[in-house]
């Protein structure tokens, strides 16, 4: 984690709720310094619970408006370059509903 400036120190200090659920801190469901797993950036205070389940997500969905056509194809050529599985729902052999991929 990134080191806290002064601010932020006295902010967490003070600080008597869980900022991802609102909750107040106790002796069972104490405060820690949430921060981003990515980055090191602080966020704020959490419940350690709040905090263990904040996680990087594994799987990022990404919309494409009105790529059932042609234009899904060579997504689809081009995710095949690996081993990895494609799940695809089809509407017919030449159009798609959703693909994935998963590795």
């Amino acid at each position: 984690m990134i080191p806290l400036t002064k601010e932020q120190l006295d902010a967490d200090a003070s600080s008597t709720h869980c900022y991802i659920c609102g909750g107040n801190f106790t002796k069972e469901d104490w405060k820690v310094r949430d921060h981003c797993r990515l980055t090191g950036v602080y966020r704020d205070p959490a419940h350690n619970s709040c905090n263990l389940k904040f996680k990087v997500p594994k799987f990022l969905p990404i919309i494409f408006h009105n790529l059932s056509g042609y234009d899904s194809h060579l997504f689809i050529k081009e995710l095949g370059n690996d081993n990895y599985d494609i799940n695809v729902i089809p509407e017919n052999t030449e159009k798609y509903i959703s693909f994935s991929k998963k590795n």
